[in-house]
This record gives C-alpha cells, structure tokens and sequence, in this order.
C-alpha cells in the first residue's frame, strides 16, 4: 500500500459535496467501484463552469486516472468494465442521472450528471422541449433525433432506498403506479430516504396525504419544484422516449 504525504496547504480548490452525500447516500453504498466513480464525478464536474453541468461516456472512458482507481491492480477484466458497472449502481441509485443522445448518423452518446435540482431542471426543459440537447449537456452536441432519460423502475427505486421487496409489497407498488403519478412515487420515496423512515407504509402514506390535500400543501411544499422538474419523465416531445 502506498502512502499519502498529506493535503496541499494554500489555496487548493475545494469540491463541493452536499451534507446529503454523508447523511443519506453514503451509509447505503455497499460497493467501492459506486463510491469511487461518483467522488470522481463530483470532482470532475466541480471544475466546470456553468449549469447544467455533465460528462460524456467516452470521456469518462479516457480517465486515466479514474481507470487507474477503478483498477489499481492487474486482472483479466478491463478498467472500462469496472467503470460501466460503477455508473450503473451510482444511475440505478438516484445518484447519477443519465442522459443518451444521438442521430442517425451517429451512434448513441450517454451523458451523466449528479442528480442536482439544477440537472433536473435541464432535463425536465429538455423533456418538454424548451432547451435543446446540447443546452442539457452544457456543449454542442451537433444535431439529435434521439433523446433518451434513464429511470430506474419502481421495484428497482424500492430495493436500492427502501428495503427488501416482498409480493404484497410488489402488489402494493404495482397499485400505487396505477393510482398515482410516477413522479409523486419517486418524491415520496425520497421524502422517507431523507426522514429515515424506510417503510412502504410511510411512502404511501405521503402519497395518500399529497392526494387528498394536494401536492404543494402544508410541510411538502418545499418539494413543490423537485416534482415539478420530474414532469421529464412523461411530458414533452420526448416522453415516448423515456426508458422504463
């Protein structure tokens, strides 16, 4: 093992982490590729300018210094490996958002951001066709006829932040998808993440609250704009695109 001489002193730049990262998302990281690819991820998308901010796939993929920590040691499995199932448990998580564009020139592109209100935003512009592709990505990504935004399915969202799926549980969220919209689902399971109150009965009652008093009353109102940006995952000119 090789040793650390210690953090630079002067003016070093600082990469912002939200309080979140250490209250709600680390306890649940079980896998080191996750945490790795997304503390790079923050680093990486700390130093560039403007909002929103995102990184391609085949930049990522050229990281030579990400590549390195992802496989420090010699092995049969390529680095890119590592670092596709790293993207996939940090997108699968909330973490991540993953964006793929592309034309029929060109083949599809993916592109990441942290899942921040201002990349929510982006993308729910994008979904509802107020910003082009390349406004979402922050660079030109020349011409687009495919726009595709990743979400993980409800039973996925449920075992990775909640707890273990069981068949009433399964039927439960199968009924909620029915009664309520998909977006309410994805809040409220945040809302619980955030109150550690991981219980399917506390998700659905958040639902049933938002139902019967609306969804901006009373303490939720400050969830009123998240709700809002995740109208991406069905309005717009490319709602048909969205992956389930």
């Amino acid at each position: 093992m090789s040793g650390f001489s210690g953090f630079y002193a002067g003016r070093a730049p600082n990469v912002p982490v939200p309080d979140a990262f250490f209250t709600v998302l680390l306890p649940q990281i079980d896998s080191l590729l996750e945490l790795k690819v997304t503390l790079h991820l923050f680093w990486l998308l700390a130093r560039r300018r403007g909002q929103p901010k995102a990184v391609s796939l085949t930049e990522l993929e050229t990281d030579q210094m990400l590549l390195r920590s992802l496989k420090p040691g010699r092995g049969p499995r390529a680095a890119e490996d590592y670092l596709r199932e790293g993207l996939e448990l940090s997108v699968t998580r909330g973490t991540v958002l993953m964006l793929s564009l592309g034309n029929g020139e060109h083949a599809v592109q993916r592109w990441y951001l942290i899942n921040t209100p201002s990349s929510r935003a982006a993308l729910g512009q994008l979904q509802r066709d107020e910003i082009d592709p390349s406004e979402a990505v922050g660079t030109d990504v020349g011409p687009v006829d495919v726009v595709r935004i990743y979400r993980p399915n409800i039973f996925t969202l449920y075992e990775r932040n909640i707890g273990v799926l069981t068949p009433l549980i399964a039927d439960g969220l199968r009924d909620a998808e029915l009664a309520f919209p998909p977006e309410w689902i994805v809040e409220a399971m945040r809302f619980a993440v955030e109150q550690n109150k991981r219980s399917w009965a506390y998700v659905l009652g958040i639902l049933k609250r938002w139902e019967a008093e609306g969804k901006s009353s009373g303490t939720d109102r400050r969830h009123t704009e998240a709700a809002r940006d995740s109208e991406k995952y069905i309005g717009g000119r490319y709602g048909h695109l969205v992956e389930p």
